[in-house]
Formats: structure tokens, sequence, C-alpha cells
């Protein structure tokens, strides 16, 4: 009987254990599929910001914008969903709302900070680098000043600028300082140009605009005018100018300008000197001007500007098929707008037709801008 009651005991002791076991298992499996159930919603909205940016990149892909516009705005829209989709996520998270509230402002502070240290960061060249592709102050090819440097944009990026010098060097400038710095844009057409010569009182004023207008007329200048800039203690600083026509040719005509005052100025017996230099040194009265040689032909090459920016002439071309890209952009839907109002058969097949062949030019000139931008690139 004893050794009966031990098996009992033993028998019942065996299923109290294998019934706490079956209890923990379920509430091992009941946590587990809570913990999966509070993660659902998070994990979902995980997806859908993954979503989202590749049917931003989708979208903009495919939008009618200008490429530099294009990716501006695309890299804008996918700040917007990572920022929007990262407080969804923690909102969604199962923890208490005073947790959630210190996230939040935790983030909320970082984001001031680096807004705040933006000005000496790469944050900050970021940020001026969207607000110079906004404003659009200047494009690819444009001829420019920024502080001492001049010459011509070969390439906006968000971080950067690039600009092909007079020497046809690259230099890269941070978007930081060309925000924070005065841009001086040349214009593409009718841009001044001008040049200084200080000559002695001795010399006749009406005498001296004569030549310099001469002179810039021989350049091919527009509308000449002279100034007198500065009255000295012992000269008068006369400056000439006059609008070129294409600014392209801006170093070279600076130069030819240069020139032809030399010529004008020396023809009219005009000595381009100081008029201390003859109390440095005797000179009984001899006027130094050099003594008329007849030019030689040169035979005709290319501009120097053509040389020298060549890059940023690759660039121009490129804005301007884009220009032109929106201008059959324009077309199309100004087609698609008369088909609506026609109700002759003959008209609408006619629209039709021209849009279809606009919609292909379309296609070449797209395909022709990206080859010469992976070519500029490669």
């Amino acid at each position: 009987m004893a050794h009966l009651k031990i098996e009992e005991i033993y028998i019942a002791g065996s299923m109290l254990f294998v019934l706490e076991e079956k209890k923990s298992i379920t509430d091992i499996s009941d946590k587990l599929l809570e913990f999966l159930g509070n993660l659902l919603i998070p994990l979902a909205i995980i997806l859908a910001i993954v979503l989202f940016l590749l049917l931003n990149r989708w979208l903009f892909n495919r939008s009618q914008f200008l490429p530099q516009t294009k990716k501006t705005f695309k890299i804008l829209v996918a700040i917007a969903i990572i920022f929007i989709g990262m407080f969804a996520f923690i909102f969604s998270l199962e923890i208490a709302d005073e947790k959630q509230m210190e996230i939040v402002k935790f983030l909320a502070v970082l984001l001031s900070a680096a807004i705040a240290l933006s000005s000496t960061t790469v944050l900050g060249n970021l940020i001026a680098g969207v607000m110079n592709n906004s404003i659009k102050r200047f494009r690819n090819g444009d001829l420019i000043k920024i502080g001492d440097l001049h010459g011509r944009v070969t390439n906006k990026r968000f971080f950067h600028t690039e600009i092909q010098l007079e020497d046809s060097n690259f230099v890269t400038v941070p978007n930081l300082f060309v925000a924070t710095h005065p841009v001086i844009l040349n214009k593409k057409s009718n841009t001044i140009i001008s040049t200084s010569v200080s000559l002695g009182y001795d010399v006749s004023r009406t005498s001296i605009e004569d030549c310099l207008l001469k002179a810039a007329k021989a350049t091919g200048l527009n509308n000449p005018y002279v100034y007198i800039t500065h009255l000295g203690d012992y000269s008068v600083v006369y400056k000439v100018h006059g609008f070129l026509e294409d600014s392209s040719k801006y170093l070279s005509t600076t130069s030819l300008l240069n020139a032809n005052v030399l010529d004008e100025l020396h023809g009219a017996k005009i000595e381009i000197v100081s008029p201390s230099f003859m109390y440095q040194k005797r000179v009984d009265q001899q006027k130094f001007i050099p003594k008329a040689q007849v030019e030689k032909t040169i035979e005709k090459v290319k501009s120097p500007e053509e040389l020298i920016f060549a890059e940023a002439i690759k660039s121009e071309e490129i804005e301007k098929k884009k220009d032109h890209l929106v201008q059959i952009n324009k077309k199309i839907e100004a087609f698609k707008e008369k088909i609506k109002r026609l109700e002759d058969e003959e008209e609408i097949e006619k629209a039709k037709l021209n849009i279809k062949r606009l919609e292909e030019y379309k296609v070449k000139m797209d395909q022709s801008i990206q080859e010469q931008i992976k070519k500029n690139e490669g």
C-alpha cells in the first residue's frame, strides 16, 4: 500500500509538472505573439517609408522638370518623407507617452543644433546648395565673379559649385561661400566692357576722349562713352566703356580694347607715361611713343575663350538643350489643349501628328542630353 501511494504521488507530481510546462510555453507564445503584434505597425511604417522613397524616385525620374530642378525637389521630398516616417515610427511604438515625447524632444534638439551649426558644417553647404539651386542666381556656362574668382560655371552641385577660371583651371567653391558672398553675373548680351588709362594734365581732355571712343568703336563695342574717374596730383584717370553684344568673348574683347587704346593714343602722338617720369630721368622732352609697325596677317584660330572655357561651354550647351526641351513640352501641352477645343477630325489628327513628332524629338533630345552629361562626367 505504501508503495502504491508513492507511485500515485509521483504520477500526480509528473502531471502537475507537465501542466506547469504547458502553461509556461503558452505564456511565452502569448508574449511572443503580443511582441510581434506590437512590432507590426512600426514595421509597416518602415515598409511604407521605403515604398514612398521608391515612388518619389520613380515619379521624379518620369517628370518633365529640368534635371537640376528635378534633383533638388526629389531630395527635398525624400527628406520630408524620412522625417514624417521617423515621427510616425516613434508614435507607433508601444511605449509610454512620456517616453515618446522625450524621444521627440531629443530629436528636435538634435535638429535645432544641426541647423544652428550649419554655417560651419556640411549641412550648411547642403542648405546653401538648395538655396542657390532654388533661386537660380546663375546657371552652367554663365560668366561670374565671386570675390577674386572670375570664370564660367561648369557644374552646380548640392555641396559645391565648380568654376573654370580665366587660366582654364578648375576651382571648387563651397556653396556656403557662394551664398554668403556677392555674385557678379555677366549678362549674356550687352554686357559692359571697360578699361582705364591715366594721362597728364598737359594733354587735351577732348583729344583723349576722342581717341578712347575711336578705340572702343574699333573693338566692336556699341554706344561707347568715357568717364573721368579721378583727378590726381599728377594725372587724370579716364575710363572708356562700351556694350559687348556677345559676352562669350569677354576676355579677348577686353584685351583687344586695351590694344586699341594704345594704338589710338600713340597714333595721336599722346604718350602714356606718368608726368613724374620726366622728373626722374633727363629725357630732353623726348616723347616715348613706339614706332608704328605693319601688322602681320595671322591665321584665324579659335578664340581664347573657346580654349580657356572648353568645359564651361559644354555645360552651357547642355543648359541650352534643357531650355529647348522645356519649349518642346510647352508646345506639346499647347497642342493637347488645342485638341480639347477642336471639333474637326482632320484638325485633331494633324494636332495628334504634331504631338507625336514632338514626343519623338523630345526623346531624342533627352537622350542627347544624357549622353552629353555622361561624356562630360567621363
